[in-house]
């Protein structure tokens, strides 16, 4: 099968949608099957090759990203190089109904009569200053309503996303709710010893080290994080993004790390903290420290609940002196009796409930049930690797048997 997948941003540019789209395209490598990815060029070459999976990159220009909005305004080359996708493909699958991308695939596919699949990851999003979430609600009004209608399948990861969706789509439309899954291959734990190592090559002292991964942006609670700073362990913030950031003692950023250093910073750290708003779904990041084997504590949110379990989330309130107390108490479990418990469980959890397979099995029985209902036919043509660099050395830890041997 040819599948295009198309979004705003692909690597190296770092997010939960690049992340997702770059797990699936692997996947449906692996599996069999062909997949070429348009997204704009922000980052790396127009076009790059992998073994079943290209990236296209269209140039474009992106000035609201300094605004903490990820949009970037394609250049007319879009059209071409979209048309010709099309004109390849199978099935395509637009993600984000705002974007210019997507809308654009989506409509040259209706067209011509291909199956068309829409995933919607976030739905509308809070921001601080009003202007955008009033641009935003129009767009969504406008833009996310076409997107809707020109799919013949939409995709969720959370119940108020598809509560929005099915306010846009109306009663009849196929809405398949589908949670995001985390390549338990990549993400793994490291072993003692490899951890030790990782710690003294990033330069890190013996404190424990509590991480978040994300938007460096207001709506993923970094305030509240700086006012949980203490001395007795560091906070590890790792994204992109231009949110000023003090130079504290306890507090180390990386800034858009690479995939082989912020898998190496997961490895190394102890837990993780979630303290964002206006999710779609429990995040990717979180997901993936789940599967390095580190607990998390994250602010309550009723649309995790179909991810996640009290035995490896650690729920608080906005609130930084419980905040600091969650991650002080959970930093001294973890060097207990029980702490290779919590990190076992927090590993078998994302194997058994968030696995890589079962994501990309759902999207292909999907493609294939809507490549049916249209008559189309395909062969499977490849198979392919990873996008994302595997480790080298260290323990054999690509199974979901939980913690590493030392």
């Amino acid at each position: 099968m040819r599948i295009l997948q198309v979004t705003h941003y692909a690597p190296p540019h770092y997010g939960g949608i690049e992340t997702a789209v770059g797990n699936l395209a692997r996947w449906l490598a692996r599996s069999g099957h062909t997949v070429r990815w348009l997204a704009s060029h922000v980052g790396g070459k127009a076009r790059e090759q992998h073994p079943g999976v290209e990236i296209v990159r269209v140039a474009a220009w992106n000035p609201l990203e300094r605004h903490a909005v990820p949009y970037p305004l394609f250049s007319p080359r879009l059209i071409p190089e979209a048309a010709q996708l099309v004109r390849w493909a199978d099935v395509v699958h637009g993600h984000g109904f705002l974007y210019q991308s997507t809308l654009l695939a989506l409509a040259m596919a209706h067209r011509r009569g291909l199956p068309t699949v829409l995933t919607e990851h976030a739905g509308f999003v809070h921001y601080s200053r009003p202007i955008w979430n009033h641009l935003q609600r129009i767009a969504i009004h406008v833009l996310g309503r076409l997107a809707v209608a020109l799919a013949d399948a939409i995709i969720v990861h959370g119940t108020r996303t598809e509560k929005l969706i099915r306010q846009l789509a109306g009663p009849s439309k196929a809405i398949h709710h589908i949670p995001i899954g985390v390549d338990t291959e990549v993400f793994r734990p490291a072993a003692p010893r490899e951890k030790s190592g990782l710690r003294y090559a990033l330069g890190w002292d013996e404190r424990p080290r509590a991480l978040f991964v994300g938007r460096l942006v207001p709506r993923k609670g970094i305030e509240i994080l700086l006012r949980a700073l203490d001395p007795s362990y560091e906070l590890v913030l790792c994204g992109r993004g231009d949110l000023p950031l003090p130079d504290r003692d306890g507090l180390r950023i990386y800034r858009s790390p690479d995939d082989l250093t912020l898998l190496k910073i997961y490895q190394a750290s102890d837990l993780f903290v979630l303290l964002s708003h206006s999710e779609g779904a429990f995040p990717l990041a979180a997901q993936q420290a789940l599967a390095c084997g580190l607990p998390v504590i994250a602010l309550y949110d009723p649309l995790y609940d179909s991810y996640v379990h009290p035995d490896v989330v650690r729920w608080v309130s906005p609130d930084p002196h419980e905040i600091r107390e969650a991650i002080l108490e959970t930093a001294r479990e973890l060097t207990g009796p029980g702490g290779e418990e919590k990190r076992r469980k927090a590993r078998e959890w994302a194997c058994a409930r968030l696995s890589l397979d079962h994501y990309g099995e759902q999207h292909l029985k999907l493609y294939e049930s809507l490549l049916a209902g249209k008559g189309g036919r395909y062969e499977r043509d490849g198979s392919a690797m990873s996008l994302l660099p595997r480790p080298a050395g260290g323990a054999d830890l690509s199974g979901c048997s939980g913690s590493p041997e030392s």
